[in-house]
């Protein structure tokens, strides 16, 4: 499988999932220089139709966003509810869970990925504070090694809780 065969684009970010996102930050930033981290609380709500594994759910997280030049480092610290971060870190512990590309529009390489036969594993909606950014996971293990993540980007991002450093 190769990105381009479906219209997208290059990797644009990493989803790390981390067991404590404020010692991770720290080791980024002294250890390789990544910084400066946003962190925000995520979750439903403010976002909505959350499906997981296709069903409903709820979940929180913390994340943390810097960039290594052009591309982004997401680290993941699980809270509450039902969300692959959970079960990434229940199963592998703290990592690399996915790999993640922005589109401009989610509808088209969703539908083609899902007549490619790939599960999506988690969507939702209501990313950013206008609430118009949409993300879908699919289960990508057996070809790519890890998870995918598409992502329409929201218009404006949320006001973050914290800036590091």
């Amino acid at each position: 499988m190769v990105l381009s065969d479906f219209g997208l684009g290059r990797i644009g970010h990493l989803g790390i999932v981390v067991r404590d996102i404020k010692a991770s930050i720290e080791t980024y930033w002294g250890t390789l220089g990544i910084g400066p981290w946003k962190v925000y609380l995520n979750g439903s709500p403010p976002i909505r139709n959350v499906i997981y594994y296709g069903r409903p759910a709820s979940y929180r997280v913390r994340l943390a966003l810097a960039h290594s030049d052009s591309l982004m480092v997401e680290l993941i610290e699980y809270l509450e509810g039902d969300t692959i971060h959970r079960d990434f870190l229940t199963t592998h512990g703290e990592g690399v869970e996915h790999v993640g590309v922005f589109v401009p529009n989610l509808d088209e390489p969703l539908a083609r990925l899902r007549n490619q036969g790939l599960t999506v594993l988690q969507s939702a909606e209501g990313l950013g504070a206008s609430g118009d950014g949409r993300y879908a996971y699919f289960d990508t293990r057996s070809t790519l090694g890890t998870i995918l993540e598409l992502v329409q980007a929201a218009t404006q991002r949320a006001t973050p809780e914290y800036t590091y450093p």
